[in-house]
């Protein structure tokens, strides 16, 4: 595809791929600008259309399709269709009506510990669904939408996101998934993320982080949403960057159980953050006021290890003596 630089005009009542008319456009970001759109041809709710608009920005594009494509949570948002509209690649997506963490901070401001506990929580959710490392976690990644049965409005309900507001993790377009190919995406000595959220390895190196590098997104967010402002800013990127590698957080007066959190999600080596993001999830969790979440379930991929092993075993012991009567004259050549 020839290289497409924002040369796609799209206004309110253009239609998309022939499905999709616009009704406005709602911003850029990741690798595309993204588009509020109701289906042309049914009643169905309208959906949000992200369109490619820089032909180097199509690995991204297509890792975030592939992502989405491999996820069913209800904090994660969903992947509807995908197309092809002048020669631009577009993902549809669900319309969330709420905007983003950022609209809803801007809004209100500082949230009451145990909402924002419960935000991430839901974030962590997705993120555990995912199974991947996201890379790129900030407030406007994390959109916020109507519950199942949307009675609350988009107001939020701790420990129920079917009645309040839903929060959803977005824009995979930096995942390092499961994949040997996934780091590909990230070339030496580029910057790939937001630098007032990343950590102090991935200021580094993009292409080596963990899932421990999002913890510390994380906690950067959650300080932000409690405190009024993250822990780290500066005239620059680099600066930030710098910032992140060399200062210690400066925490203003704050509940002890989030000072305490942010301070685990914040340490500068990963070894000293959460173990796990269930480990997270858990002391949000005791915060928000709620139960213990539910433990991690094994991939597909190990399950079919596991049963092909199993298979194994049982075979070789049903056949045991089938197999020594095959072996042992090699044994006693081999024992003599």
């Amino acid at each position: 595809m020839a290289r497409a630089t924002l040369q796609l005009k799209l206004t309110k009542g253009d239609l998309i791929g022939g499905k999709y008319v616009v009704v406005k456009k709602l911003g850029e970001g990741g690798c595309g600008s993204v588009f509020r759109c109701k289906p042309a041809k049914d009643s169905d709710p309208e959906v949000a259309v992200k369109v490619l608009e820089n032909a180097s920005d199509l690995a991204r594009f297509k890792r975030e399709a592939k992502v989405l494509g491999s996820i069913r949570n209800q904090h994660v948002i969903k992947l509807i269709d995908r197309g092809t509209h002048d020669g631009h690649p577009y993902l549809v997506l669900e319309f969330m009506e709420g905007g983003s963490l950022r609209d809803l901070m801007d809004e209100r401001g500082k949230l009451p510990v145990e909402e924002a506990a419960w935000v991430l929580v839901q974030a962590v959710r997705g993120l555990r669904a995912s199974r991947t490392v996201h890379r790129d976690l900030k407030p406007e990644n994390l959109l916020v939408g109507r519950g199942v049965n949307g009675q609350r409005g988009l107001s939020l309900v701790i420990g129920d996101a079917k009645k309040g507001a839903v929060i959803k993790v977005a824009d995979f377009g930096l995942a390092k998934h499961h994949d040997p190919t996934a780091t590909r995406l990230t070339n030496t000595g580029q910057v790939m993320g937001t630098p007032v959220y990343m950590s102090p390895e991935q200021c580094r190196n993009t292409r080596t982080v963990s899932f421990r590098s999002d913890i510390y997104s994380l906690g950067v967010i959650f300080f932000e949403m409690v405190a009024g402002k993250a822990p780290f800013d500066a005239n620059n990127a680099y600066d930030i960057m710098a910032k992140h590698c060399n200062d210690e957080p400066k925490f203003p007066r704050m509940d002890a159980r989030v000072k305490a959190v942010c301070e685990k999600c914040l340490a500068k080596s990963p070894k000293d953050r959460y173990l796990s993001l269930y480990a997270l999830e858990s002391d949000l969790a005791k915060i928000a006021g709620l139960g213990d979440p539910e433990p991690d379930t094994p991939s597909v991929t190990w399950i079919v290890i596991l049963v092909g092993l199993a298979v194994l075993g049982g075979l070789g012991w049903l056949m045991h003596e089938q197999l020594w009567e095959m072996l042992s004259p090699y044994w006693r050549n081999f024992t003599r």
